[in-house]
């Protein structure tokens, strides 16, 4: 995250959560911040504790570390405040990064039981607001975005299991909703103008989904009509943890597995359920697992596992072109950015790939920094930020216009 001369990220060391400042310009450590971890959640391998993004004003860092809770320094590196959260139970550990909107911290707490959007006095680091999320066994990996309405009204959206939402962040009224999203969103929301896109994998079970009576015969290998202790498979879930999968457990499993994977335009007016007259196109090609749709210059760009690339109109969804990234084949969690009518994807090995952006995309040049890269890019004036497993990368335009 940029503010000013500064360049901050969070890290983390056995029983240590830091927030480091680094000169931008030098790249020297301007100061590091500890914190302990109060406890350890349990998280996919993948997501490890200093995943969330801090957030800045440019006057104020705020951080949050699902190990510990949220926390505020001044850009100088004075401690403001912080506020303990957690611990916290969900399937993948909590990834989102806090939003900040109108003196909010807006955060995702997705959880199997008691998760909830947070709304954060950013000056004070008091709880202004919570909203209950409902239980689901995937839960939503997205970091919630701020989004401001035709009549100059800011939101924060949320993509959430089943629907994407937005938030009040003064006190947490929930707006409006538009349903149809799968069960577990990795990506997060993309605002483009009035429209906002969001991009979520279905399950692949989807269309061979059985029956809750056949369901029972197949899994109930005693005869008691349930399904209990070891008949109950990793595929499906105990929600209300009695140690049975009921009926009522069936019909939450079965409506996470239906949705499809699709990437959707939506344009929110008025308040409510918006879902039959929100959405503006849906498309269900080239849908990323992990990364977030780009909007740049009228067109949609998405990348995901393989090193494919996928263009597609901002105004309709109509795809122009969908090839893959020579020399960049590879797993993708880092989300494109653009700048300069160039756009840049990076994947897990740290294969830069530069792009000459437009419907009919063509690869320019393939950097390889041969480490892992999970991170996406950070844009300055002054060149772009890539952070890899051990590194802190500054591109810097030269007098060609390349990055170098």
């Amino acid at each position: 995250m940029l503010a000013g001369p500064r360049l901050f990220f969070t890290a983390h060391e056995p029983g240590r959560l830091l927030t480091i400042a680094l000169e931008r310009e030098s790249g020297e450590t301007l100061w590091t911040r500890e914190i302990r971890p109060t406890h350890a959640d349990k998280r996919n391998p993948l997501n490890d504790p200093a995943v969330p993004t801090p957030v800045t004003d440019g006057q104020s860092v705020y951080v949050f570390f699902a190990d510990f809770g949220l926390a505020a320094y001044t850009v100088e590196g004075r401690e403001l405040w912080r506020r303990p959260l957690g611990p916290f139970n969900s399937a993948q550990g909590i990834a989102s990064s806090p939003l900040l909107v109108d003196g909010t911290l807006v955060l995702l707490l997705e959880q199997f039981e008691g998760g909830a959007v947070i709304g954060v006095d950013a000056a004070t680091g008091e709880l202004r607001w919570s909203v209950p999320r409902p239980t689901s066994i995937g839960g939503s990996s997205a970091t919630p975005v701020a989004y401001r309405t035709p009549e100059g009204e800011m939101q924060a959206v949320v993509a959430s299991p089943f629907e994407l939402a937005a938030y009040d962040p003064k006190s947490g009224e929930k707006l409006w909703r538009v349903g149809g999203l799968a069960h577990q969103p990795k990506s997060s929301p993309f605002v483009a103008g009035d429209l906002i896109l969001i991009g979520v994998q279905g399950d692949s079970a989807r269309g061979k989904l059985k029956s809750w009576e056949e369901t029972v015969r197949d899994l109930d290998r005693d005869g008691s009509g349930v399904i209990e202790g070891p008949e109950i498979r990793g595929a499906i879930a105990d929600y209300d943890r009695d140690g049975i999968f009921g009926r009522a457990d069936y019909d939450q499993w079965f409506a996470e597995k239906s949705p499809p994977s699709q990437v959707m335009a939506v344009r929110p007016r008025g308040r409510g359920d918006l879902t039959s007259q929100a959405v503006v196109w849906s498309i269900d090609r080239g849908v990323p697992r992990v990364t977030t749709p780009l909007a740049y210059s009228g067109v949609v760009y998405m990348v995901r596992n393989g090193g494919i690339l996928g263009a597609f109109d901002l105004a309709t969804g109509q795809e122009h072109k969908t090839a893959r990234l020579s020399g960049a084949i590879d797993e993708y969690f880092a989300s494109p950015v653009a700048a300069g009518g160039k756009i840049l994807t990076t994947s897990r090995g740290c294969k830069l790939t530069w792009i000459q952006a437009g419907a009919d995309w063509e690869t320019l040049k393939v950097n390889d920094l041969g480490e892992e890269c999970f991170a996406t890019p950070a844009l300055g004036h002054d060149g772009i930020f890539v952070r890899t497993s051990s590194a802190m990368y500054r591109f810097a335009a030269n007098e060609a216009g390349r990055q170098d």
